[in-house]
């Protein structure tokens, strides 16, 4: 990897060479990762289970289609060291955020990833408020992530290490300890009251920051549950069900939010809130079914959000806007984007056969038998994903066309390259569903 970046700070025309040697680095991840899950690397530094290596592999993979979708910072030499070199750390970083073994060296990385992503939103935003944006998504983080370090630091002082193996039988009852393991983690999903910094941050980021954003990052919430559940399960039985309960309504109130959207970028950001609801329901289960659709859930979301951001920069490349009041007929301009946003529409509202469906399957039995008031909210907010979700198609494929889209490029192979390696995934993990059952 390291000799990949020396080629691009040589010459932004080994742009692609390294774009494939960041594919061959996944690959081999992928075959060989596979025998060492469930084991300690190097030592006693890094774990692998199979919660870490979908999470690291989705990552790479979302890194190789952020370089591949930000074609204009490439083609228009726009600070190309620089934006190469905040992507390569934020990679490296996740990596490492994924494979820690150690509380406080996860707790390190999980901030250290914040910098290289204001500085993409900072530095490539679209606006001037993406100043503002900056700000809300880094004091947001860092003013929830700082209980955690406080209840780190007790819990070592108490129990002498932060190995996340070793700390595995310890349950704290606290309301204080179980609220300071869990703040950060529910501001970084987010969950709906904690989620105002997330639309401000997506809508003036560049395509790879919403794609980085919203396929990985909101990921290192979930992430930080399945570590830290095992040391608050007392205090988690106690009160988990009133931001269970909270997530569900969250659901609700979102879909009804993004029904009265106009801006196509802020409508997927939203969505976003709405399924990282569903993981924190389905870790706060308690219930294996609920760990497993979660893992899922993450996964599908990663795909099948970034693929959307994907297509909305693609429109607002040829319109010069997100908005549905400009956006429109575009199915008489471009019909192949149109299959194309289908596809990942069905991904987003889990129709059959993305992993999106089998994630909801799962998460929907655990919910239900949490509690079984749920059935009055939970169809109601699954209903309301499905209707926001083909506003947003039917929206933006049919309708008057606008004037200003008349002189328009094309779509090119590039473009459909993207794109299919985002539905390939979502449409087709379902037939390797048994590994995300040996979750735990």
């Amino acid at each position: 990897m390291l000799f990949s970046l020396f080629l691009v700070f040589l010459n932004k025309l080994y742009f692609w060479m390294f774009t494939g040697l960041l594919c061959i680095l996944g690959m081999g991840f992928l075959v060989f990762g596979l025998n060492f899950t469930d084991s300690i690397l190097d030592g006693s530094s890094f774990y692998l289970d199979s919660l870490s290596f979908s999470l690291i592999l989705l990552s790479l993979w979302i890194t190789i289609l952020m370089y591949h979708s930000s074609y204009g910072i490439y083609s228009s030499n726009l600070n190309l060291f620089y934006f190469f070199l905040c992507v390569y750390i934020l990679c490296f970083v996740l990596v490492l955020t994924f494979l820690s073994f150690n509380f406080l060296s996860f707790y390190f990385y999980f901030e250290v990833s914040l910098i290289p992503t204001l500085l993409i939103i900072m530095g490539w935003g679209y606006q001037p408020e993406r100043l503002q944006a900056g700000i809300y998504f880094l004091f947001y983080t860092l003013t929830a992530s700082l209980p955690l370090l406080v209840v780190l630091f007790y819990i070592f002082s108490k129990g002498g290490g932060l190995d996340m193996i070793m700390l595995n039988f310890v349950g704290y009852n606290s309301f204080y300890i179980f609220l300071g393991l869990t703040l950060a983690f529910l501001v970084k999903m987010p969950m709906f009251f904690t989620h105002l910094w997330l639309p401000k941050a997506h809508v003036e980021a560049p395509v790879s920051g919403s794609m980085i954003l919203a396929g990985i990052l909101l990921k290192l919430g979930g992430y930080g549950f399945y570590r830290v559940m095992p040391l608050c399960t007392l205090g988690l039985k106690n009160y988990g069900s009133y931001f269970f309960g909270l997530s569900i309504l969250g659901m609700v109130y979102v879909g009804f939010i993004c029904c009265r959207l106009n801006d196509l970028k802020a409508l997927v950001a939203y969505s976003s809130v709405a399924h990282m609801g569903l993981v924190i329901c389905g870790v706060f289960s308690f219930y294996m079914w609920g760990y497993t659709g979660a893992l899922v859930m993450m996964v599908a979301h990663g795909l099948a959000s970034s693929g959307l951001f994907c297509m909305v920069n693609m429109y607002y490349e040829r319109t010069g806007s997100r908005s549905m009041f400009l956006n429109k007929g575009f199915i008489l301009m471009f019909p192949i984007l149109s299959l194309f946003i289908f596809l990942m529409s069905a991904a987003n509202m889990a129709a059959p056969p993305t992993i999106n469906l089998m994630s909801e399957i799962f998460l929907m039995i655990s919910i239900l038998k949490f509690d079984s008031v749920m059935l009055l909210f939970f169809p109601l907010g699954s209903y309301m994903g499905a209707v926001f979700t083909l506003f947003m198609f039917s929206y933006s494929q049919h309708g008057k066309i606008y004037k200003g889209v008349y002189s328009f490029f094309h779509p090119n192979f590039r473009e459909f390259h993207v794109l299919s390696l985002h539905i390939i995934p979502v449409n087709f993990l379902v037939l390797k569903s048994e590994f995300f059952m040996s979750l735990l």
